[in-house]
């Protein structure tokens, strides 16, 4: 082994053992346990979601769906099969009991149990508009639009894998190219079915835009995996007719000039068009293939109405905290759970109704350990003290935290800020750019529950690293140690 390798090994292990840190502590406040599926079975899950009467649906992406109700044993779930046959299931939603909606690579699928006998016997191909190459990364996601439709997250192809010779639809040798590509139409896009069946694009730009999800408040979240034209790990806010940066996609917008290659545009043109995402996770250290979103409710701890992202090649769940600043949504991310008892893979999440367990759906698809399968999380309804959210301000950012503290215990020399910039272009990947030490000028505590942090300068356009010391004695009133030191704040506008 060289000596460069090595260091750069050494580097990111003790990276890695330095942000899990103060998380360790995990199993205090959140049971972790892996849920055993049934013998001989592909533990790789697509998608999992609940009906109304409790039962606990597992899309597998084998061609399975299976059913049970939750028991308190992880092991003593009584599965059953409940329809079967389909191509790489990747979402799902649960109408009612024994109906539900699969999206798969080749279409929409409405799924019934007409019945009652508990297996599905009627299988309706709701839309199937995009075509389908034959590339094994063309999975497909789905999120409800609250109106009886979908938004359909429509992946491209990967240069890992052939196309077929004969494909579904329209095929374009433009698109073809690139190292993620969109041979065939709307891969790459966001769709939206609506209930009356129609199928519209709605927004294009994306590479692998595995998880897309629905907030409370309508918005539509869309994360992508770090790769060709992604520097890192993005979290977009979804809105219609929005360009979002990969530019494979364009091929198939009914406006875009006959012949232009997207590939051959200057990046100054690409970047002039692109919406930003609203969080960047920092690959290595804190998503490096972000899957789907979800909005933690109100009984599964301190933080409701955030997001949670499940890292689909690494142990950890990312947790981001958003607000608008001039109509704009952006925000910070941190560590929910970071390598505690948590196998890789994460893929797909829902919430029991209650809003106390969390479920993971698992699957890995060739990439690093395996760690297919499906894992539940518990609140034990005990408040763990960590930085509940940071809002920016004119001068800096404020991080208000879970528990009130001893202000004496804030001193200026325990906080860190750094900030450095990314690039999205052709290279897989991006390296963090124009890297700056920042001047925190002052620190202080207006409430014992916040820690205000004045720095000499604030520019929009970067990503500013905020680290607490792993030796500060910051704690809790009642003496509980802090259980995330890094955050990470994307600043695309500041405040006027």
């Amino acid at each position: 082994m060289n000596s460069i390798l090595k260091s750069c090994i050494i580097y990111a292990v003790c990276m890695d053992c330095a942000l899990a840190q103060g998380n360790t502590r995990m199993s205090d406040y959140y049971k972790i346990e892996e849920i055993t599926l049934p013998p001989n079975t592909p533990p790789e899950v697509g998608a999992v979601k609940f009906d109304s009467e409790g039962s606990l649906y597992v899309a597998l992406r084998r061609g399975d769906i299976l059913r049970a109700k939750p028991k308190n044993d992880p092991q003593k779930f009584q599965w059953e099969l409940f329809a079967s046959g389909f191509h790489n299931p990747c979402g799902m939603e649960v109408i009612a009991p024994g109906h539900i909606v699969i999206s798969q690579m080749a279409e929409l699928t409405d799924v019934r149990d007409t019945d009652d006998d508990g297996k599905a016997d009627t299988f309706l191909n709701l839309a199937d508009q995009w075509g389908v190459s034959g590339n094994y990364h063309e999975t497909n996601e789905i999120c409800p639009d609250n109106e009886g439709g979908y938004y359909i997250a429509v992946g491209t192809a990967s240069h890992n894998g052939p196309t077929f010779y004969n494909v579904r639809g329209e095929y374009s040798m433009i698109g073809r190219r690139g190292r993620n590509f969109s041979s065939v139409k709307w891969k790459g896009w966001v769709m939206h079915y609506s209930k009356d069946g129609k199928l519209t694009p709605f927004a294009k730009g994306f590479r692998m835009h595995n998880g897309i999800t629905r907030d409370n408040a309508g918005n539509i979240w869309a994360t992508d995996n770090q790769g060709d034209w992604r520097a890192t790990t993005p979290l977009y806010h979804v809105e219609k007719g929005n360009f979002y940066g990969h530019p494979s996609s364009l091929i198939w917008d009914p406006q875009w000039p006959a012949g232009k290659d997207p590939l051959k545009m200057p990046l100054s043109e690409i970047d002039t068009m692109r919406t930003r995402a609203s969080v960047l996770l920092p690959h290595k250290e804190f998503n490096r293939s972000a899957s789907e979103p979800i909005q933690i409710p109100n009984n599964f701890g301190p933080f409701t109405d955030q997001l949670l992202i499940p890292d689909n090649n690494g142990t950890r769940i990312s947790r981001v905290m958003l607000e608008k600043v001039q109509g704009k949504y952006q925000g910070a991310c941190t560590h929910f759970i970071n390598d505690v008892n948590l196998k890789t893979g994460g893929n797909r999440t829902v919430f029991t109704d209650d809003g106390k367990t969390l479920f993971i759906g698992h699957t890995v698809r060739g990439w690093g350990k395996l760690g297919e399968g499906l894992t539940r999380i518990t609140y034990l309804e005990k408040e763990q003290f960590d930085v509940k959210y940071i809002k920016l301000t004119k001068t800096g950012f404020n991080l208000h935290f879970t528990q009130s503290f001893d202000e004496n215990m804030l001193t200026p020399e325990d906080f860190s800020v750094r900030s450095f910039r990314y690039e999205d272009k052709w290279s897989y990947g991006g390296l963090q750019l124009d890297k700056r030490e920042e001047n925190v000028t002052t620190v202080n505590s207006g409430n014992g529950k916040s820690a205000v942090l004045e720095l000499e300068n604030l520019e929009a356009g970067r990503v500013y690293w905020i680290e607490i010391s792993q030796n500060s004695k910051l704690m809790s009133g009642s003496g509980e140690p802090l259980m995330n030191k890094q955050f990470c704040y994307t600043l695309n506008q500041l405040l006027k």
